[in-house]
């Protein structure tokens, strides 16, 4: 016995500390986390997954603490305040002031904002959705009766708006429809698409992330009793309500809810998800008393059905008994409340100043102009690297001592200009100087208040804002503009900005100093007024260049136009001019744009049409020239060979030797000019005549000239090989013919007589520069190196007639066509007796790079 008490004892004595050290520790075990509560309103992974920023914002504010997010439904949420296991609750509109009312929920901290399409929205609203199919509803009305499936009756943006407009219609919405709870959201469009139900009550928005998610059957859908509103894009049937609240629960303390107030309201503007100011619930503490739900929801009519029986006709006797005790009681106090609403009210607006002030983190000041005694929050000591408790006592004195010395004169005179009612209010900016020595840029705002019995100025009241940022901005701002306006000095032509009102009058807000080059006149004057740069543009094209204008301005499009400027120097300048257009809000038009000065071009491009007619001048006596090569000069040589034929014939026997002699030169000789002339005619063609440029197969020439030599590849018995990806060109097929029967000729032509001739075409494709490589090699007689070049010359020859045949143009007709599609030809060899090979490039272009 002994032994149990002693470790009874013992026991008794470890505990009871140890409980002590967990009840000691439970404080900042609280303080090492903040949790949030979320309405589940969808799924609650992704609500969640949602409202993740929420958490981020919250945490950014306090780094040393773990923030936590739940999505719970709304008697998890109910719950969870109950247990007291959230410090936060985001939550809708009429859930908040549910629980305001239930349990002791600060006020709104912030109101939710989404984004979308450009927008900020603030608002929810319900969506009444049925089968697209289903034509006999059209209205409201048509669903009497029916099915409706909504998450759950105490789902706002699910229920209780569409609940209203039924009541706006005349019905009892308990009484208009067979409702079906299905939880959250997306579970009613689920049995919508499945034809479960009949239509569907959901927030704004769902049908949007369906469409966003391309969820199936979202097009199956439309929507009943649509509703416009210029500034909400979502398809909603039902007036517009806040969006969720953002409230903290009794044991957050005040200075942490000013902070996660300040966090929410600065999330960046293209955060996923913001916040705004509180909102005004009026219009929904109206709606919730129309459908008498809570917090607004009449007394339990069980329970007085249960007093009745228990007490019959005495429970009116009370009722009544107590209804006039608390008229009298009403009836005595009225004075009182009347005085006790005034003070109400206005600590209320105070309650709500003090919430936008803590939101915009603006200082305050109130300051009696004529005791100098001065009241300062927070805040403004905080912008100058002070606690307020530092800097008391505060006047006039303490704002002159941070107040930088150039900015107090100009101070001074705008007070002045206050006092004396010329402007409003009292604006200006100041620098203040920081506890560490750098200075801050505030925006001082204020009014007089409050004057005396004789007029003069008494209070004055007024917020200081941080805006260094803003001015660091404007000076880098002011720096890059200063830097552009330097390069624009450098350009030829001038940037410009040419703005036209709707009332018509035009000027050039911005140009550079280019444009004294392009009409004439300074900045200054093109700022003011257009009329001299008008009546500077030439008269032939004044009318053309202003409906340009006008056409730009009705369509929006892009202006570009080329003009004529008769200088006041004298000169006459083509100008080319393109500006971009933007409409302006109140109605005008403004472009920005590039003028230059295209003289010079315009002279040369001039020069170049003339030479280019002078070109095609040529090219037309040039082909009279080839005609008479192929007609009239031909004919005598006909005459010629002809004649010589029948002087042979006539002759006979009676010819010698030397006779013969003679009349195979003349005939030679007429014969070879005849080639000649052919051959000089074929160059002359090149690009003038035969087939236009088009996209053609070059595999089908190749065979083409081929088929026109197989004569000769049979005679020569030569084995031709042809190998590679053959591709589809931008040429002349004719010219390629001739370019592959010339150079396939040429190594048959110049073949070895001691060996079998074997001819290899192959085409690869190169990347730098992008072409195709066409290359045809023999081993034939091969050239030495220091011939190669003379082989493209026309005319030119590295063997005699009697041993080759050949006018010496073939491979200058190769190289003009070569040259006309911007390619490359050559010769490769080793020397004489090694053969040798051709190869030359075409470029890759598609039709249209070869029309151009």
């Amino acid at each position: 016995m002994q032994l149990a008490a002693s470790i009874k004892i013992t026991k008794q004595g470890w505990l009871t500390p140890l409980v002590l050290a967990l009840l000691l520790l439970l404080p900042c075990i609280a303080q090492a986390s903040l949790t949030i509560g979320v309405f589940a309103y969808r799924d609650a992974s992704a609500v969640e997954q949602e409202f993740a920023p929420v958490a981020d914002a919250v945490n950014s504010a306090f780094p040393e603490r773990t923030v936590e997010l739940s999505a719970l439904s709304l008697e998890q949420l109910e719950a969870a305040i109950e247990a007291g296991n959230l410090d936060f609750v985001l939550t809708n509109p009429l859930h908040f002031l549910t629980i305001r009312h239930q349990y002791d929920v600060s006020g709104a901290l912030a109101t939710l904002s989404r984004p979308y399409a450009g927008h900020r929205l603030n608002a929810l609203g319900g969506v009444i959705v049925t089968h697209a199919n289903r034509d006999a509803l059209q209205q409201l009305e048509d669903l009497e009766g029916l099915v409706i499936g909504m998450p759950g009756k105490r789902f706002l943006g699910g229920y209780l708006t569409q609940a209203y407009e039924i009541y706006q219609h005349g019905f009892r919405p308990e009484r208009f429809a067979v409702y079906r709870e299905l939880g959250n959201h997306d579970a009613v469009i689920q049995a919508l698409i499945d034809k479960d139900i009949d239509a569907g009550f959901v927030r704004t928005g769902t049908l949007e992330l369906w469409q966003q998610e391309s969820r199936e059957g979202i097009d199956q859908l439309k929507v009943l009793n649509a509703q416009q509103h210029t500034h909400f894009p979502l398809e909603h049937s039902t007036r517009l309500y806040p969006e969720w609240s953002f409230a903290a629960l009794p044991r957050v303390s005040e200075e942490d809810k000013r902070t996660v107030s300040r966090a929410l309201l600065n999330m960046p503007p293209d955060a996923p998800l913001g916040f705004v100011a509180p909102m005004d619930y009026l219009r929904l503490e109206e709606t919730a008393r129309a459908l008498q739900v809570p917090p607004y929801n009449p007394v339990n009519a069980p329970l007085l059905l249960r007093l009745q029986r228990e007490l019959g006709n005495w429970l009116w006797v009370f009722t009544v008994l107590l209804s006039g005790l608390i008229v009298s009681l009403l009836l005595l106090g009225v004075l009182y409340w009347r005085g006790r609403k005034h003070l109400v009210k206005i600590k209320e607006q105070r309650q709500a100043l003090n919430h936008i002030l803590w939101g915009t983190a603006a200082g305050t000041w109130e300051w009696n102009v004529q005791t100098g005694e001065t009241r300062f929050n927070e805040r403004w000591a905080e912008m100058v690297g002070y606690r307020l408790a530092e800097l008391q006592p505060t006047t006039i004195d303490t704002w002159m001592t941070f107040c930088h010395p150039d900015d107090l004169a100009r101070s001074n005179a705008a007070l002045q200009d206050h006092f004396e009612g010329r402007v409003d209010s009292y604006s200006m900016e100041a620098r203040m100087r920081h506890r560490d020595g750098h200075w801050v840029w505030v925006h001082d705002r204020g009014r007089i208040v409050e004057r005396d019995e004789v007029g003069a100025p008494l209070w004055m009241a007024g917020t200081h804002t941080d805006i260094t940022s803003r001015k660091e901005a404007e000076g880098e701002a002011f720096e890059v503009t200063e830097q552009l306006k330097k390069l624009a000095t450098l350009l030829p032509g001038t940037i410009y900005q040419y703005h036209l009102a709707p009332s018509g009058h035009a000027c050039f807000p911005y140009a550079s100093p280019g444009i004294e080059a392009i009409y004439g006149v300074t900045i200054e004057e093109a700022a003011s007024d257009i009329t001299r740069i008008f009546n500077a543009i030439h008269p032939d094209d004044r009318e053309t260049v202003a409906e340009s204008i006008r056409q730009s301005a009705e369509t929006l499009t892009i202006w570009h136009a080329n003009y004529r400027v008769n200088h006041p120097n004298g000169k006459l300048l083509w100008i080319d001019g393109i500006a971009m257009p933007e409409r302006l809000s109140d109605g005008g038009t403004i472009w920005h744009g590039y003028l230059r000065d295209i003289t010079a071009a315009y002279l040369l491009q001039k020069e170049r049409d003339e030479y280019r007619e002078s070109l095609e001048k040529s090219n037309q006596e040039l082909e009279h020239f080839a005609y008479a090569a192929s007609h009239d000069l031909r004919q005598p040589l006909r005459m010629v060979t002809s004649y010589g034929q029948l002087l042979q014939r006539h002759l006979g026997d009676t010819l010698d030797d030397d006779g013969r002699t003679m009349l195979h030169y003349m005939s030679d000789g007429a014969k070879r000019m005849d080639a000649m002339l052919l051959s000089l005619l074929e160059y002359s063609r090149v690009g003038r005549k035969g087939q236009p440029m088009q996209m053609m197969s070059l595999k089908a020439s190749l065979d083409e000239a081929l088929h026109f030599l197989k004569p000769s590849i049979d005679e020569a018995q030569a084995q031709v090989t042809v190998t590679g990806d053959w591709p589809d060109v931008v040429a002349s097929p004719d010219e390629m013919t001739r370019l592959f029967q010339n150079l396939i000729g040429n190594a048959l032509k110049y073949c070895a007589t001691d060996q079998a001739v074997t001819i290899d075409i192959a085409v690869i494709e190169l990347s730098d520069p992008a072409c195709w490589q066409i290359s045809i090699c023999d081993n034939g007689i091969g050239i030495a190196p220091e011939h190669i070049e003379r082989l493209f010359k026309v005319f030119q020859r590295l063997h005699t007639r009697e041993k080759y045949e050949g006018t010496g143009v073939g491979l200058a007709v190769c190289r003009k066509i070569i040259d006309r599609y911007d390619g490359r030809i050559w010769i490769e060899s080793e020397g004489e007796g090694k053969g040798s090979c051709c190869i030359f490039t075409l470029p890759i272009r598609n039709a249209a790079q070869g029309a151009d």
